[in-house]
């Protein structure tokens, strides 16, 4: 450690080997280590039972403490009569704490439930090399200008210009034609379901919910697909409190039951509904944007139908009505290509603003991290720290930026 108390109970840095000072936290003799090689620091004259969560201390550990402010270095930190040692605690109350061997995940929930706001600073210098990472973001760049231009192929491919083209040519015309066809056919089947309902993504959701509620689950088998969308996330929660219900009331209908025993049940039953409500806002939306994805076909099939009819006009037919169906067909395609453009824009400048992001395989891995809750930073020894992002992606950030995002102060 690199401070103790002298006898007016000030915290100091050993000043020359042999001094003699006390330890902060038990309170035992600790005696000045200060050589040409190591930090200094100081050492207990006997072995004693100090912190148990500290770990034999290192040059590295000493190294990263003295990077930031004194007061700051091994703070005391007293919580419901349980006491540690904080390696680092800043102004802002965050605990940083500098682990040099592998630890249990345990011991890790341990520390993270007691210090609370907290990061990790892991020594990854004799395992580096298993921390491979790999820069994705120009091959997902490519993979989204690939993914937009066919899909501007796609909806451009009937605009009046091309449309006059294909007339022009009878065989390509009968073609284009059956294909159109076939593709109206197929979108109206996935919408069909929805007539009942009047094409309206709310009464779909409305009318399934109770369905889903009730002892009735049957649900018209021409909506398998859409109500077994991924996207229908709090579906098996709800379906699953829907038993929990006809437990309760299974349980109340018995005979023989104590008053506390009914209240109880009924506290359960409170709850249960409580759980519910909330549930079913959350699938009522869910039902809602899934229905909307399927409906929102509507408009391709009056698109389809439209460059059917352009294609199927006779050439007699009034100067008017072609240029009626000539501007609707344009006027979709414009509209969606904008709508094609927005996203794109944005699907692109998410992954610009990601580029520092890098995948990341921890080859041999220390399974006990899988379990941290707290943000963790691998120290590489190199100057550069790898910090592990929720989405299991890393990106390099070097000490100098790591100090100064902790301590502003000293940037």
């Amino acid at each position: 450690m690199q401070h103790a108390i002298d006898i007016n109970g000030k915290k100091i840095r050993p000043a020359s080997s042999g001094q003699i000072a006390f330890c902060g936290f038990c309170g035992e003799k600790v005696r000045g280590r200060c050589g040409e090689i190591n930090i200094w620091h100081w050492q207990h004259i006997n072995k004693v039972d100090c912190d148990s969560w500290k770990e034999g201390e290192t040059e590295w550990h000493r190294a990263w403490k003295s990077r930031f402010p004194f007061d700051w270095q091994e703070t005391i930190i007293i919580k419901n009569g349980e006491k540690h040692i904080a390696d680092i605690f800043t102004d802002e109350g965050l605990v940083i704490e500098f682990q040099n061997s592998a630890i249990s995940p345990s011991t890790i929930a341990e520390r993270e439930k007691f210090y609370g706001k907290m990061i990790w600073v892991i020594n990854a210098e004799s395992f580096k090399n298993n921390l491979v990472t790999e820069n994705v973001s120009e091959k997902h760049l490519a993979e989204i200008e690939k993914k937009y231009a066919v899909k501007r192929i796609h909806l451009k491919k009937y605009d009046s210009i091309s449309l006059e083209s294909i007339k022009k040519k009878p065989n390509l015309r009968t073609a284009e034609i059956q294909i159109l066809i076939d593709n109206l056919n197929m979108l109206e089947s996935v919408t069909a379901p929805f007539t009942i309902y009047n094409k309206n993504a709310h009464t779909f959701a409305e009318q399934i919910i109770n369905i889903w509620q009730n002892d009735n689950l049957s649900v018209d088998p021409s909506l398998i697909k859409i109500i077994t969308d991924d996207a229908l996330i709090s579906k098996n929660a709800f379906l699953r409190l829907r038993g929990d219900f006809k437990l309760n009331n299974y349980h109340l209908d018995l005979p023989g039951k104590t008053s506390s025993e009914i209240e109880q049940l009924y506290l359960e039953r409170k709850n249960l509904l409580a759980q519910r409500e909330s549930l079913k806002a959350l699938l009522f939306e869910e039902l809602k944007s899934v229905a909307s994805k399927y409906l929102n076909l509507e408009g391709e099939i009056t698109h389809l139908k439209n460059v059917l009819s352009f294609l199927n006009i006779e050439k007699d037919a009034s100067d008017k009505e072609l240029q009626n169906l000539k501007a609707e067909i344009d006027y979709y395609i414009n509209t969606n290509l904008q709508i094609l453009e927005d996203a794109y824009i944005e699907e692109k400048n998410n992954n610009i603003k990601d580029k520092d992001k890098l995948n990341f395989i921890w080859k041999r891995e220390r399974k006990s991290w899988l379990t941290a809750s707290a943000q963790i930073y691998f120290d590489l020894g190199d100057g550069r720290l790898l910090y592990k992002h929720s989405d299991n992606k890393v990106i390099y950030i070097t000490l100098s930026d790591f100090i100064s995002r902790f301590n502003p102060a000293d940037s």
